[in-house]
């Protein structure tokens, strides 16, 4: 009973971006294996579940999670044209947060401390590290539910999310 308190009320603090039309294109981006709305939905849950745990501003670390990968199209494939280290940058690793930081400034209200949650995510990749705690949670859920997604491929590791997701 306990779990579905949670469920609740992570859904009721990022339930506009679930339903939101571009948002529900991550459905049809592979990631690890699972759908990137999964992924982004995992990170997004487990990121308010250790700032509930920890006291920090769970709501504000939700929808940086949830958006913190919110490019809409799929990279594999794409062909990089740059040399040297203009590549490096076309690299996905390295540039897909800034798309996802334009993304969700577009379709959403977007405070300082989400974009430097969903720009910094990739760190230390990225090599600017995040500025806030709530950042670092981010960064820190993201490379675990990835892990967790490329170690159990196409298991779905988040399978208590489901029914969360089936009615997004």
């Amino acid at each position: 009973m306990e779990e579905r308190k949670y469920y609740d009320e992570f859904e009721t603090i990022v339930g506009d971006i679930l339903i939101h039309n571009e948002f529900q294109k991550l459905k049809k981006i592979d990631h690890h294996g699972n759908g990137l709305f999964q992924h982004s939905v995992a990170v997004g849950y487990y990121s308010f579940r250790v700032a509930r745990l920890f006291g920090l501003d769970c709501r504000s670390i939700a929808r940086g999670a949830i958006l913190h990968d919110f490019f809409l199209e799929s990279w594999q494939g794409k062909v990089k044209t740059g040399k040297g280290l203009k590549r490096i940058k076309e690299m996905h690793g390295f540039s897909h947060p800034k798309t996802a930081l334009v993304n969700a400034r577009k379709f959403f209200e977007i405070d300082e401390r989400q974009a430097d949650m969903i720009v910094k995510h990739m760190f230390p990749l990225t090599p600017i590290p995040p500025k806030h705690v709530g950042s670092w949670v981010v960064t820190a859920v993201d490379k675990w539910v990835a892990t967790n997604e490329l170690v159990f491929k196409k298991t779905q590791p988040i399978k208590r999310l489901r029914s969360l997701m089936s009615r997004a």
